[in-house]
């Protein structure tokens, strides 16, 4: 009797048989969670550049942001300031809602299938309108106003003229031809991709003449990695023959980009009394003769030795001599 009381039912064995099978399967999967890697994902900005995607992508819009200071298109004797401010990988939809209404946006035919959007300050435009129409002053407007069909053309053929600055500052990556498809004053009218797609948005600061505004650059981001990829590859190492070609298209880059050279006729001495009772007509004593070559300087160093002349009503410097700097 006592024997039969110390065995087990059936259905306590089964009792038992069901929590260690549960015991087990929980430690089981605990196991597999661990080795289990969680990467977070954020839905409203879905795609990023990598650090050497990133880079090269400075370096491109940086030359181009030169070649337009440097070459002013479309014939404006204005003086043009641009600055790369920043870069952002946001959704369509986001960056369509950041845009004002009225504004100016250009649809951009390239090599990508959708097209690349390039968004102008109005009160840069509206200046730049009237300087082409004959109206020197470089006044902005402050009223938020749409821009009429002819002022549209005529700032369709300046942008036309400013497009091949932009395709050269690419040739570090591959040729990109860009064409100006559309102008649109209205952000709205402007659906080329769907709402959630991941673009690449690029802000700088432009400058013409005393206007201020800025540039903005929309790429979808799919196919720029791909153009990026290539290019960061060729940077960081390669074969030989494309690294001998991008170094080709880097100096042939720098060869482009303006530098300051300044002379130095002399220094002089003297004491702060001294300093305080110049007057027109004073005469300073410098440290060279008359006869001894001047200094050419690149920033703080020395690179030329020069001789004074004159080019018409214009002082004119005739270098003499290479010099490394100090």
């Amino acid at each position: 009797m006592a024997d039969r009381e110390q065995n087990l039912s059936p259905d306590e064995m089964a009792a038992l048989r069901d929590v260690a099978v549960s015991e087990m399967d929980a430690a089981d999967a605990g196991e597999r969670a661990a080795r289990v890697q969680v990467t977070s994902y954020n839905f409203r900005q879905p795609g990023r550049l990598s650090a050497a995607q990133l880079r090269a992508l400075k370096m491109v819009h940086e030359f181009f942001a030169k070649g337009l200071s440097e070459d002013r298109p479309g014939g404006i004797n204005l003086p043009f300031e641009l600055g790369l401010l920043s870069v952002e990988t946001i959704s369509y939809s986001n960056f369509m809602g950041s845009l004002e209404n009225p504004c100016f946006m250009a649809q951009l035919s390239s090599r990508f299938e959708q097209p690349v959007l390039m968004e102008i300050d109005l009160r840069v435009v509206r200046m730049l309108v009237s300087y082409i129409l004959g109206d020197k002053d470089e006044g902005s407007e402050e009223e938020a106003r749409k821009l009429t069909s002819i002022e549209q053309a005529i700032a369709g053929n300046w942008l036309e003229g400013l497009l091949p600055l932009l395709g050269e500052s690419w040739t570090l990556s591959a040729p990109v031809e860009f064409g100006l498809k559309s102008i649109e004053c209205d952000p709205r009218f402007v659906q080329v991709m769907p709402d959630d797609s991941p673009v690449v948005s690029l802000t700088f600061r432009l400058q013409v003449g005393t206007v201020k505004g800025q540039l903005t650059l929309c790429y979808p981001l799919e196919p720029l990695q791909e153009l990026l990829e290539g290019m960061s590859v060729r940077m960081s190492g390669g074969d030989d023959d494309a690294v001998e070609q991008s170094g080709d298209s880097i100096l042939a880059s720098l060869k482009r980009v303006p530098f300051e050279l300044r002379t130095e006729l002399g220094r002089s001495h003297i004491r702060a009394g001294q300093l305080a009772t110049l007057r027109k007509g004073d005469v300073l004593c410098l440290d060279r003769s008359i006869h001894e070559p001047v200094d050419v300087l690149l920033g703080n160093n020395v690179v030329f030795e020069a001789a004074l002349g004159k080019k018409g009503d214009n002082l004119a410097l005739q270098i003499c001599k290479r010099r490394k700097g100090r």
